[in-house]
């Protein structure tokens, strides 16, 4: 039954996520991770509201707690990439640096979506020949997999 009422909340936190209802999506989406501490897309949809109210302490402390729920599997790379990116919003640039590391190691399959997320954090931190870099990286990935 919980599992239901946690899907509920959540599509509806979504809904309410993208036509920029932030408050309404916050208090559905948390709804649904207090249901299911496990249910990693809500925690990640939660985070992304949080940011977007423009509290990055917020949502980098939700989706650190989502890691101990999920020790493993493409949910952990997902978690770690949000994590990285409420990191860089918040200005910890190293511990973005590490989670991105962790997406990376927990499923080592290259993806554009990484590259493009290590070049912001590259060129936020002055790196700019490695942000490009990685920006090549992406393009060529996503000609990649256009191609297939």
């Amino acid at each position: 039954m919980s599992a239901l009422m946690a899907r509920r909340y959540y599509t509806r936190g979504i809904t309410e996520l993208r036509s920029n209802e932030l408050d309404d999506a916050c208090q559905d989406l948390q709804a649904a991770v207090q249901l299911i501490p496990s249910y990693y897309e809500a925690r990640i949809a939660y985070a992304t509201a949080l940011l977007k109210l423009k509290d990055p302490p917020r949502a980098i402390q939700t989706l650190r707690a989502g890691l101990h729920y999920t020790t493993s599997g493409p949910g952990r790379a997902l978690l770690c990439r949000a994590l990285g990116d409420a990191l860089v919003a918040g200005g910890d640039f190293l511990a973005a640096e590490q989670a991105f590391a962790e997406s990376q190691a927990v499923s080592p399959q290259d993806s554009a979506d990484l590259h493009d997320r290590l070049a912001r954090l590259r060129a936020r931190t002055g790196r700019f020949d490695e942000a490009f870099t990685e920006l090549l990286a992406a393009a060529r990935l996503t000609r990649q997999t256009e191609r297939t």
